[in-house]
């Protein structure tokens, strides 16, 4: 347990785990660590069986938070601090860690933030829930193996589209794709969530994590190997002027005016 991120363990044998960094919890790079830390330790502990990863405020996550940063060399990014790992050397372990994970996401779940609620095995959302792949409309490529997870999820087709054009959605059309599983009502939320992972819970614990290697452990090998495609892309293209314009747009409210350079 830390300033930025709990963990109670229940005994339904169900972790809560909540980020803390409302009202956007933007993560970076030591975030990702403290999580990935957690699941590992729940893991080896014996008492939880499956975790409710959640955040406190208004929204899931908002992401990485570039809004100071134009170079993925500057020290103390969200994408790397200091000479350390990068972030996706931390987010890897989200995939490769043994515990299924069900997601309340509540508000956004924004580019990074969206690649996170997709390392949980199961997502519940409300209607006001909102989702979006905006990498390219901030004028690079997407990250946090969704090129891997976002099809898992919504098919071929349905990935290209949000990849593509970078639209929001609601928690009606997320739940009509496979986006999220469940859609509840904003106030359940958190209780549907850990039903459902307490219903995970009852099962065999050893068979569980047995089932869960067969029908994960192939997207968890494909989401390590494409992250080093996504991770030079995106460092290749951050030196663009098109990012420099995606920054400047979101940071003043404007439509992008991108020229392919």
């Amino acid at each position: 347990m830390t300033p930025e991120l709990s963990v109670e363990v229940g005994d339904d044998h169900v972790a809560v785990v909540e980020i803390r960094r409302p009202p956007n919890n933007f993560f970076d790079v030591a975030l990702i660590r403290q999580l990935a830390d957690a699941c590992d330790e729940l893991a080896d502990g014996g008492r939880c069986r499956a975790i409710v990863l959640c955040s406190e405020g208004r929204h899931f996550c908002a992401g990485a938070n570039f809004a100071t940063r134009n170079s993925p060399d500057t020290p103390n990014g969200p994408l790397r601090a200091d000479a350390g790992p990068h972030l996706y050397e931390e987010a890897i372990r989200l995939f490769e860690q043994p515990l299924p994970i069900v997601a309340a996401v509540q508000g956004a779940a924004i580019g990074g933030g969206l690649g996170l609620a997709l390392a949980a095995d199961f997502r519940v959302a409300s209607p006001a829930a909102r989702f979006s792949a905006n990498f390219a409309r901030l004028g690079f490529h997407h990250g946090f193996a969704l090129t891997v997870t976002l099809p898992a999820a919504v098919g071929q087709q349905a990935a290209q589209d949000l990849l593509y054009t970078g639209r929001r959605i609601g928690g009606e059309e997320a739940h009509r794709l496979g986006l999220c599983d469940r859609l509840v009502a904003p106030d359940e939320l958190r209780a549907e969530a850990r039903a459902l992972a307490a219903q995970i819970a009852e099962s065999a614990p050893l068979a569980v994590r047995s089932i869960r290697e067969t029908m994960r452990g192939p997207l968890a090998e494909r989401a390590r190997s494409v992250l080093g495609r996504e991770r030079s892309e995106q460092e290749r293209l951050m030196r663009t002027a098109d990012w420099r314009e995606g920054l400047a747009a979101v940071s003043e409210r404007r439509t992008a005016r991108f020229t392919g350079q």
